[in-house]
């Protein structure tokens, strides 16, 4: 996979991951049982994350293919640092 597709696969699940934790924060106060409603968005969003980011691996570890996946981990953690920044 190309790193720049991988980038921007990466920006696309912090995305989906930072977005459902804030979307899940946001209803914890009203829920009946916040335990499990967190427990289960955090699995969730991190096997969807994990199954994306093996995707970009393709199942094969050799030097091209780590290297999408570090790039596609940069656009994860940009996503991170900017939600971090905006709220």
């Amino acid at each position: 996979m190309i790193p720049i597709i991988a980038f921007i696969v990466g920006a696309s699940l912090g995305l989906f991951y930072f977005g459902g934790l804030w979307l899940t924060v946001q209803q914890l106060p009203v829920n009946k049982h916040p335990y499990r409603l967190m427990l289960f968005s955090f699995l969730f969003r991190l096997g969807i994350s994990m199954f994306f980011l093996y995707l970009i691996v393709g199942g094969n570890i050799e030097l091209y293919n780590v290297i999408s996946l570090v790039s596609g981990c940069l656009g994860f953690l940009m996503v991170r640092t900017i939600a971090i920044v905006l709220i």
